[in-house]
Order: C-alpha cells, then sequence, then structure tokens
C-alpha cells in the first residue's frame, strides 16, 4: 500500500476511532452546558446592574421610569430563561448518559453523584422546582427597592443606599409542589430571596458536577484516547500535510551557508531578473498641475532646485489619473514608475530578505533606495547588475551603531541593564564629548554652538534607551526607535504612576511626549486675555535613584526584561507583552474614561481565553480569584470589576463625582496587581488558554 493510501486509511480509522467518537460527543454536550452557563451569566449581570446603587436609583427615578419597568421585566426574563436552561441541561445529561453508558460502572457513579450533588441539595431542589412553579403559576412575585440606612455614628446625615429586586418567599410558599428541601430553603429564607446568592450557589454545584463528570467519562475512555493518539502521529509520520499547518512563512537560506554581503548564485540570477525587468517598466511621465484653490494665509517657504541636496524623488499623480513615483530627471523630461509597477519593487524586496544576513542588517527602505539609484546609474547605460550593486552598497553602510533615545521626564541615578537595552543617564560630559563630532572651524562655531545649547536644554539630565545594533543607518534607526519605544513603554508600568488612577505620566521617548495644556483667547470689553494652563492635576515625573534602581534590579526588571524582543516569545508572554504595553500607555492619557478603556483591555488581553467570554463576568471572576490569593475579598473585587464596566458604559458619568474617582483608584489598584500576576507568569505558561485554565481551577499561578 502506497502512503497515499495509508494517509487515507489512517484519516478513515481517525474519524470512526472510538476515541474521535467520544470527543464528537463530548462537543455536542457542551451546547446544553453552554445554553445553561450564559443564562447564568446574563442574570448575574441583570441583577447586578439593579443591585449596583448608581444604576439601581437611576433606573427608579421617575424620569427613567419605563427603564426602570424594562429592567425588572428583563430581570424576570433572564430568571426563566435560567430555570428552564438548569432542567435542560439536567435531562439533557440523563439522556446523554442513558444512550451511551447504560449498563456501565459509569453510570453507577453518575447516579450516585447525582444524588449526592443534587438530590440533597436544598437550592438545586429549590430552582429545579422554581422551573415547574413558573410552568404552571407563572412568575414568582417581585419588586424592585431602594432602601437608605442612615450611619448612626455621623451627624451629617451620611448613610448607604441599597437597591436591588426582592422575590417575596409568601406568595410562593403557597404552592403545595414544592419538594421538602425546597420548602425548607424558602421558609429558612426569610421574607425575601437573594438571588444572586441563588445563582451563585447553584452555578457551582454545576460546575463541580460536571468537572467531575468529565473527569470520570475521560478516564473510562482512557484506552480510546491513547489509540486516537497513536493513529494521530502514525499518520502525522507519513502523511503530515493532513495535519493542520503553522502560518505560512518567507522561506529563508541557512544562515552558515551564505556569506555576509552575498548572494547565492540562485538568488543572484533572480534579483538581477527582477531588477532588470522592473527598469524595462521606467517611462516618461506627466503629471496633472494641482489647482491652487484660494490663496492661504499660512506662511510658506519656497524650495529652489538650488537647495535640494541630490537627486529628487516624489509621488504624484499622472495625467492619466495613476499614481506614479518619480526618480529621474533630465532638463527635458521626467521619468519613473506607475504605481502599479512600482509595486514590483515589494517583490525584489522580498527576494533579498529571504536572506538572514540582509534581514538583520538592510531595512526595506534601504534595498528600495538602493534600486533607485541602481536604477538612475542604469538609465543612463551605467553601473553593474543589481546585486553586485546591493552587495557594495551595504558592504559601504552597515556598521556598528550605538542608538540613545533620550526618555522625557525621566532621570536615572546610574546606568542599568534592561533586557537587551541599556537605560543611560545623558550626562553633561555625555554631552561635550557629542559636541566634540560636530564640524569645525570658525564658519561653524555659532551655529553649532546654539544648537548645543538647545540640545542641552532638551535632554542634557535626562535618561535614555541605548540600543547597540550592527545594521546600516536606516534599519538602525528604525529597529532603534522600536526598541526603545517598547523598553519605555513595559519600564513606566513600574513607574509611580502605574497603580495610581490619578496621577498621569509624562514620561515617554523625546518627542512623543507630551503634557496636554489648555490654551484660551478671550475677549471681553476693553480688552482680551489668553489663559494657559497644565490639563492633568498631578503629574508623575520619574526620578530613579540607586537605591530605587537595586530595588528593581533584584527581582522585578527581570520577567519584566525578557518582553522587550517580541521574536521568540510564547503565546501567552506576547499576550501579556501586549498587555502591559497597553495599560502602560493608558497612564499617559489625561480623559479617565480612555485610560480606562486601555486599562480593560490589557485584562482582557490576558483574562479571557477567546473573544465570545462574556468580558465583564469572566474578567471579574478571574481577577478576584488572583487577588484572593494575595488577600482580597472576592466579592469585593468582582463588584468593583463590574461597576467599572458599567462606568465604561455610561462616559458621562467616567469623572462625575468622588464616589467615581474612588472607584477608579481602586480598580486600577487591582487590576494593576492582576497584571503583575500575569507578568511574573509570562513565561511560566505557553497559552493564554493554559494560564486561565490554571486560573479557572485554581491550580499554581505564581504570585
Amino acid at each position: 500500500m502506497n502512503e497515499s493510501h495509508m494517509a487515507d486509511d489512517l484519516t478513515r480509522q481517525i474519524r470512526e476511532s472510538a476515541g474521535q467518537v467520544y470527543l464528537d460527543r463530548t462537543h455536542q454536550r457542551s451546547f446544553s452546558r453552554n445554553v445553561f452557563q450564559m443564562n447564568a451569566v446574563e442574570l448575574v449581570e441583570a441583577a447586578q446592574r439593579i443591585k449596583d446603587p448608581d444604576q439601581g436609583m437611576a433606573l427608579m427615578m421617575m424620569k427613567n421610569h419605563e427603564a426602570g419597568r424594562q429592567a425588572h421585566r428583563e430581570l424576570s426574563r433572564h430568571v426563566h430563561n435560567f430555570v428552564s436552561s438548569a432542567l435542560t441541561l439536567v435531562e439533557h445529561t440523563r439522556v446523554f448518559m442513558r444512550k451511551h453508558y447504560t449498563d456501565t460502572e459509569v453510570m453507577a457513579a453518575y447516579e450516585k453523584q447525582v444524588e449526592t450533588t443534587f438530590a440533597q441539595s436544598p437550592v438545586a431542589q429549590f430552582v429545579q422546582g422554581l422551573r415547574n412553579y413558573m410552568l404552571h403559576r407563572g412568575l414568582p412575585s417581585s419588586s424592585m427597592f431602594m432602601k437608605f440606612t442612615k450611619n448612626p455614628d455621623t451627624q451629617d446625615g451620611a448613610g448607604t443606599t441599597e437597591t436591588g429586586a426582592h422575590y417575596d418567599t409568601a406568595s410562593l410558599l403557597d404552592w403545595r409542589d414544592w419538594k421538602p428541601k425546597a420548602r425548607a430553603y424558602l421558609e429558612q429564607a426569610g421574607e425575601e430571596l437573594n438571588l444572586h446568592n441563588i445563582v451563585e450557589e447553584y452555578l457551582t454545584l454545576v460546575n463541580q458536577f460536571h468537572g467531575w463528570l468529565d473527569a470520570t467519562l475521560a478516564a473510562h475512555h482512557w484506552a480510546d484516547l491513547q489509540e486516537l493518539r497513536r493513529l494521530e502521529a502514525q499518520l502525522e509520520a507519513i502523511s503530515p500535510e493532513k495535519l493542520p499547518k503553522p502560518a505560512a512563512q518567507v522561506k529563508t537560506l541557512d544562515a552558515a551557508t551564505v556569506k555576509p554581503f552575498e548572494f547565492t548564485p540562485q538568488q543572484m540570477a533572480n534579483l538581477d531578473r527582477m531588477a532588470t525587468d522592473l527598469l524595462h517598466k521606467v517611462r516618461k511621465l506627466q503629471f496633472r498641475r494641482t489647482p491652487q484653490g484660494f490663496p492661504t494665509e499660512r506662511p510658506t517657504t519656497s524650495i529652489k532646485s538650488d537647495d535640494l541636496v541630490g537627486p529628487m524623488t516624489f509621488w504624484g499623480r499622472e495625467v492619466s489619473g495613476q499614481w506614479a513615483l518619480s526618480f529621474i530627471h533630465s532638463e527635458d523630461k521626467t521619468c519613473g514608475l506607475l504605481e502599479v509597477d512600482f509595486n514590483g519593487v515589494e517583490g525584489l524586496i522580498n527576494n533579498v530578505m529571504s536572506s538572514a544576513w540582509a534581514r538583520g542588517s538592510l531595512s526595506r527602505d534601504f534595498v528600495g533606495k538602493t534600486f533607485i539609484d541602481w536604477a538612475r546609474e542604469r538609465f543612463k547605460g551605467n553601473g553593474p547588475p543589481f546585486a553586485e550593486a546591493l552587495s557594495a552598497a551595504a558592504r559601504g553602510s552597515v556598521t556598528a551603531i550605538e542608538v540613545w533615545a533620550p526618555i522625557a521626564n525621566m532621570e536615572v541615578e546610574q546606568n542599568f541593564k534592561f533586557g537587551p537595552v541599556r537605560i543611560e543617564p545623558i550626562t553633561a560630559a555625555f554631552m561635550e564629548n557629542l559636541r566634540c563630532m560636530a564640524p569645525a572651524g570658525p564658519e561653524y562655531e555659532q551655529q553649532v554652538t546654539q544648537f548645543f545649547d538647545n540640545l542641552k536644554r532638551d535632554i542634557q539630565g535626562h535618561a535614555a534607551v541605548v540600543v547597540s545594533l550592527e545594521a546600516e543607518p536606516m534599519l538602525a534607526k528604525e529597529r532603534g526607535f522600536r526598541l526603545a519605544q517598547d523598553a519605555i513603554g513595559l519600564l513606566r508600568f513600574f513607574s509611580s504612576a502605574g497603580p495610581t488612577s490619578f496621577l498621569f505620566s509624562p514620561v515617554a521617548l523625546a518627542g512623543a511626549d507630551y503634557i496636554p495644556t489648555s490654551k484660551l483667547i478671550m475677549l471681553h470689553e476693553g480688552g482680551a486675555s489668553i489663559n494657559q494652563g497644565i490639563l492633568p492635576k498631578h503629574i508623575g515625573y520619574w526620578r530613579l535613584a540607586k537605591r530605587q534602581i537595586a530595588e528593581l534590579e533584584s527581582g522585578r526588571l527581570g520577567p519584566i526584561a525578557s518582553l522587550v524582543v517580541p521574536e521568540g516569545l510564547s503565546e501567552f508572554a506576547l499576550a501579556v507583552r501586549a498587555s502591559i504595553l497597553s495599560y502602560s500607555k493608558g497612564t499617559t492619557l489625561v480623559d479617565p474614561l480612555d485610560r480606562l478603556r486601555n486599562c480593560l483591555s490589557a485584562l482582557e488581553g490576558v483574562l479571557l481565553r477567546h473573544e465570545m467570554e462574556p468580558r465583564a463576568h469572566s474578567v471579574a471572576n478571574r481577577m478576584s480569584v488572583i487577588l484572593a490569593r494575595r488577600g482580597a475579598n472576592r466579592e469585593a473585587v468582582k463588584q468593583v470589576v463590574q461597576q467599572v464596566y458599567w462606568l465604561q458604559g455610561h462616559p458621562q458619568l467616567a469623572a462625575q463625582g468622588r464616589r467615581e474617582d474612588e472607584l477608579l483608584r481602586i480598580f486600577t489598584s487591582y487590576a494593576y496587581d492582576a497584571l503583575r500576576v500575569t507578568l511574573v507568569n509570562s513565561l511560566n505558561f505557553k497559552t493564554r488558554a493554559q494560564f486561565v485554565m490554571g486560573v479557572d481551577s485554581t491550580a499554581t499561578v505564581s504570585q
């Protein structure tokens, strides 16, 4: 039998194997569980909206009368869906077990576990009985309420407001068909039922039961699953193309087989052919005249041809309506490539970048510029083949370069290593050494002195990110800036603004920094005034003394420094990196709602298994689990997170008053601590799903 027939046979065996059949029906069973889970989540969120004092009070105001009535109706709808799906899950699971496991040990264990978990549980008996009550008697009697309790220890009338929905137990007890445990549960509940507690308690029972059932069925099918893995391994060995493939990558050559600045004969032939084909497409261009419209009042500067250094390159719209790049000029004509033809340069660059030495030392812009320079010479009939010209240009341009990226509003007392970069102070001695590299001579003295006086005022005394590279200047600038930007974005997470909601961070690469200000021109009778002011109330300038640097280096810098370079990181480490950068960027935003969006996005990036999970519920639950291990109250954490999600949906209230400010202060502290935990674990888990499963199962997650 040839490999193709063997692969087809193994594929059929896998599809028909007992292990695959078990996995398929497990997937089918998940649909009923999902219906129940999502109905439970929606009920909890609906109850929380009414329970939250801000939302509850707003819904009970006369001007929001209809919205309040609809919220009450929606709560009843969610109760109906919750109890209905609870019974649906019970029946579907029972049918599933009878269909596939009758007369097995698993069935006996299942029936015993059902008795222990549900038959003996008062809350389970009540939930299951409530479904029958609603079927035969209708929706349970309920009402929304608002209650204010004055604090006896204060004299200013302060107190606490409580809102929510009551379910009247007396009317429920009128029904005679409650089972004994359900009736006892109602009698012990008092005059009103706490719906939130009922849902949480029953949801916990269901999750624990189905977790047990999943593990029991997996153990029962252990041999089937092992056989499935064996068949899959055989298929992969003879026909890996039948298995899921990773994303396609550019084919690269082994770095050891090609010397730096050289190409293989095949590459040289391909590059010369592609470059020559592009050269043949160079044509005479005639550009449209741009209509001036109306004269501008803005100051302008005219540029003459004598002011230009080197040949001119520009994009414009040709008379045919197509965009074109002009890069060859003579007295009587302008030549270049139409945009549709210039797109072929991208293919040429991709071919160059298939060499490891080129990717590591040349930028795409450098290759593109070299092609244009080569095309100008070849258009005149001069010059070597393109591959030779590129190799020569690379040899002459690639060198060791140290990129210094000054950091605005940050000072360090001494240098320290941060992953692949260094953080250095820009000292007076450094500035003087830099001054010595400037052109010398009396004709330059005044301009150079003025330039360095301004530069000293801008950056001397600040910190800088220092990146050491071996590359041509264009790539060094591009890669150095990117590394420096990410490095300061990650490092800023540990600034004083990190865990503090009201502190604005102005720390950023020089030039990308800003402290928002207001500028108003006020005209009034008898004159005018110009008002200027800084918008942030509290600004977190960052000064790192030796002691603080030592504290960072003692443990906190290691995990975050490993995230500076994204290449080679696991899926979870990349998620943590993106979340820290998003959170850090939020500290540079003045509007509290903008910062809140960044904060929530950062949390969702590491605490959601996938995009289809309910955001507020999942983030609140997982943050509460993480922070409970650090001493926080789980219910308090969940309540704060849910309130913040509601606040995000009501931007008009984001900065309304002291209560909102306090909520954001507490939430920011919680979010910062949760992200610190993900950072510590960034190298302990390969995928985000593994980390989330670790949190959900309260497995070992480092703190």
